[in-house]
């Protein structure tokens, strides 16, 4: 029986080394399942990278197929056995899947976002909008399409689409081959029973915020309720963990079905992960973003995450070769049965770092046990190498698998450690200069270090920091606004006719403790916007309600409260909903730079603005209906493509355009000319210029481009 297990191990290690040099391609995840003795049958979904067509011809060959094409970003599933061939072809330049989960990320809320005026219709507007004509994509735990917010006045269903990914033996969408559909005739027959919100009514009261119309009790009215809804239910329990894999799927499926309609469309996802290089580079969100740009008309928003008070994060940066340092970590059976450690540095800061795992004794002293070689991140690429800790007394510790991998120009380091015991700390040391970045909850805090008197080693301890707490993956694209959390309310009347009052003391407005900040980390902004959060109510799913207590459902007993950016995100969304509305041609950029050039700024937004708290304010409906004026241009067929960059501005902007520039005007946010610069082409077309604006005081611009007799408009913030 030995003999032949260690002819299994031979038989599927063998090809892997002969592929060594190419799993460098790959992400840590897939290169476990790849030296996986009992899997090499199993099929994955993929990410992959490079010639699409070389691609889809392998993926065919193999057994595999191609579900979508985002740039050159193919989304398929493989045979595992046929990944390493896959790996080693020229045209491939990189790999993943993804074995991170997501997490949930969770009226006067009209008011605060001042949305009213717009539903409304106030001057100069011409014309109320409510979403008529656009889709709502929400992809999280599904809806209660029951709910009264989601039906049209005659019962009908508002909901256009279900896609449920935890059921089986329904009709399954092509290409994806899982989960099962539903459209608004099944929904409307009563075959749609089968679906439900599957996480305590989180998708439903998400949904509400976004599109729910408050038909239950005339109340609590969402920001788009007359938007079209397709609801994509997310399988929380995936046995493979493909979650992200699943999301771009989503996009995918809900850009198409508005395509198909020929609506605009926005996606809200309210839920992330902490995990990965937060820069936007891995292939799922680069996927993601390729979807976005693909056609006008679209837009996705997502949640920012609610980790702002915890100590997740953490940054080494040694400036010299005798500095070494370490960090703590703690075994905790929530995050499973290995601690994991993920580092993730640029190619031109990492190289000469090296890094070792070791272990402390905790009592009834603190006691180092043992320390591992110190290895740089070049001795481990595209290589799943294993080493194994020994205490003092000649006791196994721990197993410590190492591995590395380069991609998009940066590298990631990636210990995964396997404890005997739960007595001890194990701890990352770093020497030689370099600098990286890293997450995990399973860090000792600084709160929890013993004094220099009891362990001398402590004063080498780098604890982790509040500092970069935002999600992970496609919510660091730049093409995706994010959305931090302000508190929306301190009361609500309860669903026994009661006045209930936060017993936590806050102003309305105020930014939430717990709202995830960027910045990104390559340092762009992060979040772009914030919206009302906390204590905000929309609907309920009925299949929560009845175990809610009196005091967490609002009058009419059919909407309850919650908060986090899980609440905050669908604003934001419902705000795209309604530009797109009145200008169903706008790019990404345009919605996006019409909801954050025109934020709200007032006392309670705190710090220079942009910041990584705030982005650029908080959500103003109102003034980006307002601000996006210009887009209407575009209708009357006069405007020309106009780039100004850097924005935010310092000193110097460049302005770049398809036509002859012939004068440029700068005005303040009142209308004021405070520029005006008029070029002479009678020599030449200049369709690029550069202005120097030193002494322009920070705040929020707008500039204007003139050729001939038409005009083009962008908006500009200075730092």
């Amino acid at each position: 029986m030995l003999k032949h297990k260690w002819l299994l191990s031979l038989i599927i290690v063998l090809p892997l080394k002969f592929y060594a040099q190419d799993l460098s391609k790959a992400n840590f995840s897939l290169v476990k399942k790849l030296y996986s003795e009992h899997a090499s049958q199993k099929r994955v979904a993929l990410f992959v990278q490079g010639d699409v067509n070389a691609v889809r011809a392998y993926t065919n060959e193999h057994g595999g197929f191609v579900k979508f094409v985002a740039g050159d970003i193919s989304s398929l599933v493989l045979p595992l056995s046929a990944v390493s061939g896959l790996a080693a072809l020229k045209e491939v330049t990189a790999l993943e899947d993804n074995s991170m989960k997501l997490t949930p990320l969770d009226d006067s809320m009209r008011v605060r976002n001042n949305i009213n005026p717009v539903q409304n219709g106030a001057a100069p507007l011409p014309q109320g909008y409510d979403g008529t004509g656009v889709v709502m994509g929400f992809i999280d735990s599904g809806i209660d399409f029951t709910h009264p917010d989601f039906k049209n006045p005659n019962g009908t269903t508002r909901v256009l689409y279900i896609w449920d990914h935890n059921l089986t033996g329904g009709m399954a969408p092509l290409p994806y081959n899982y989960g099962t559909e539903f459209n608004s005739a099944d929904i409307d027959a009563g075959n749609a029973s089968a679906h439900v919100d599957n996480s305590n009514g989180h998708g439903t009261h998400v949904t509400g915020m976004g599109a729910g119309n408050g038909s239950a009790v005339n109340a609590h009215k969402g920001v788009a309720p007359k938007a079209d809804i397709i609801s994509v239910c997310l399988n929380w329990n995936l046995p493979d963990d493909d979650w992200l894999t699943t999301v771009a799927d989503a996009v995918n499926y809900i850009y198409n079905k508005a395509l198909a309609l020929n609506k605009p469309c926005v996606i809200n996802i309210s839920a992330g992960n902490y995990y990965g290089s937060h820069d936007g580079k891995d292939l799922q969100a680069q996927a993601i973003s390729n979807l976005i740009s693909q056609h006008n008309g679209r837009s996705l928003v997502c949640a920012a995450g609610n980790a702002g008070q915890i100590p997740f994060h953490l940054t080494h940066n040694h400036t010299f070769s005798g500095d070494t340092t370490f960090t703590w970590f703690n075994y905790n059976p929530f995050y499973g049965n290995a601690i994991y450690v993920e580092m993730w540095g640029n190619a031109s800061s990492f190289t000469q770092m090296k890094f070792a795992i070791g272990a402390d004794k905790t009592s009834p002293v603190y006691e180092l046990q043992t320390m591992g070689t110190y290895y740089n991140v070049t001795q481990n690429l595209g290589v799943l190498n294993t080493d194994t800790l020994y205490g003092t007394s000649g006791n196994r510790i721990a197993l410590v698998q190492r591995f590395a991998s380069l991609a998009n120009g940066r590298y990631s380091m990636i210990f995964n450690i396997i404890p005997d015991s739960t007595q001890y700390r194990f701890r990352l040391s770093t020497t030689n200069p370099g600098a990286f970045d890293l997450w995990s909850f399973q860090m000792t805090p600084a709160s929890g270090l013993p004094t220099p008197l009891q362990f001398p080693d402590i004063v080498k301890y780098v604890a982790p920091d509040l500092n970069q707490t935002i999600v992970s993956s496609f919510s660091c694209s730049d093409k995706v606004i994010t959305v931090g959390e302000h508190k929306n309310r301190m009361t609500y009347i309860d669903c026994a006719n009661n006045l209930f009052t936060s017993t936590t003391n806050y102003t309305p407005g105020s930014l939430a403790p717990q709202s995830s900040h960027g910045p990104t980390r390559d340092g762009r902004l992060k979040p772009e916007i914030c919206a009302s959060g906390g204590m905000s109510i929309a609907a309920g799913a009925y299949n929560v309600l009845p175990n809610l207590p009196i005091t967490n459902k609002a009058l009419g007993c059919m909407h309850i409260r919650d908060g986090g950016t899980s609440t905050a995100s669908p604003v934001v969304a419902g705000i795209a909903a309604l530009i797109l509305q009145r200008f169903p041609n706008a790019t990404w950029q345009d919605i996006k730079n019409c909801i954050t050039q025109n934020g709200m700024v007032d006392s309670l937004v705190t710090g220079t603005i942009p910041n990584n708290e705030w982005g650029y304010g908080r959500a103003d409906g109102f003034a980006a209906m307002l601000g996006c004026s210009s887009l209407a241009t575009t209708e009357l067929g006069i405007h020309h493509t106009l780039d100004v960059y850097p924005n935010p501005f310092n000193d110097e902007i460049k302005i770049t355009s398809d036509v002859t520039i012939d004068r440029v005007m700068l005005l303040d946010a009142t209308g004021r000319v405070i520029k005006e610069h008029q070029f002479n082409t009678t020599n030449g077309t200049a369709k690029s210029i550069k202005l120097s604006l030193p002494d322009v005081a920070p705040g929020f611009y707008m500039v204007k481009v003139f050729s001939g007799k038409s005009e083009s408009v962008a908006r500009l913030v200075r730092y």
